[in-house]
C-alpha cells in the first residue's frame, strides 16, 4: 500500500482518516485494540496523531486487510516493526507484560524528530 503521508509532525484525526482512507469508527476501535497506537488529546477533546501513528495505522490495515491476519498475529507484527517506542508506560502496564521502552528505540524516535525539524528549519 503506497500512501504518501504529508511532511508534518502531528495530525488531526480528520486528516488520518483522509490520509488512511479508513472510517472514523474503525480508528477509534483501532485506538482501543491496538496499545502501540498513542494519539494525544489536548484540553478540548481533540486528538492528534503522529507521523509514527499514521505509519502503524497504515501498517494495521496492510495486516488485517491486505494479509488478512488475525488480530493477535498483527499485535505481535506491529511490536516486533515498531518496538514499544509508542506505548505509554500506563498502557502498557494494563496491556502487556512486554518491559518498558528500549533504549534504542527512544533513540530513534528522537532521531526521527529531530530531522523533521531539521527540514522545517530549511
Amino acid at each position: 500500500m503506497n500512501t504518501n503521508i504529508p511532511d508534518k509532525l502531528t495530525f488531526k484525526k480528520r486528516e488520518v482518516i483522509n490520509i488512511t482512507r479508513l472510517d472514523g469508527k474503525v480508528l477509534e476501535y483501532w485506538e482501543k485494540e491496538f496499545i502501540i497506537l498513542n494519539p494525544v488529546e489536548n484540553q478540548n477533546g481533540e486528538k492528534y496523531f503522529s507521523r509514527k501513528d499514521i505509519e502503524i495505522i497504515i501498517r494495521i490495515k496492510e495486516l488485517l486487510m491486505g494479509e488478512k491476519k488475525s488480530k493477535e498475529e498483527t499485535k505481535v507484527i506491529l511490536l516486533s516493526e515498531f518496538e514499544a517506542v509508542h506505548i505509554p508506560k500506563e498502557k502498557a502496564e494494563k496491556k502487556s507484560s512486554k518491559p518498558g521502552i528500549k533504549l534504542s528505540s527512544l533513540k530513534e524516535g528522537l532521531k526521527e524528530i529531530l530531522t523533521l525539524i531539521d527540514k522545517d528549519d530549511k
